[in-house]
């Protein structure tokens, strides 16, 4: 910390002893320079925080329009699924719920009915009892 505050001061010391050393004309020209990076810097410094005005702005106004279609899809949602879930439980608890799965008990009955009284087994240990 102190080295780097006594180059400072060297610094500044010298910068102090070149810039005395100049011609006017030349003084002249190194403060017309140190105005103009002054002054572009400030402009610069003012058009930046004006874009992000207008940025931030523009951020605002469109969160306020996602936001509204956000909440309309969350509630588009939810309406259809607050349906499914109506149809789904009158579905279940329609009086006609047993006329509406009589077709498939018949099927599945039927199918019950078709298939053989005993599976067909393969026994691999009786046939090499035979070859024996």
């Amino acid at each position: 910390m102190k080295k780097g505050l006594a180059g400072l001061v060297v610094g500044g010391a010298v910068a102090f002893v070149a810039y005395r050393s100049l011609s006017e004309s030349r003084k002249e020209q190194l403060r017309q320079t140190a105005r103009q990076t002054w002054t572009d810097l400030k402009e610069n410094a003012i058009d930046y925080a004006l874009l992000a005005e207008d940025t931030a702005e523009e951020f605002l106004d469109n969160a306020d329009d996602y936001k509204e279609s956000f909440q309309e899809k969350v509630q588009n949602t939810s309406d259809k699924l607050s349906t499914k879930k109506d149809e789904a439980l009158s579905h279940f608890s329609n009086d006609n719920f047993d006329e509406q799965t009589a077709s498939i008990r018949e099927q599945l009955s039927s199918v019950t009915r078709e298939q053989p009284e005993e599976d067909i087994v393969i026994d691999k240990t009786d046939t090499e009892s035979d070859q024996d």
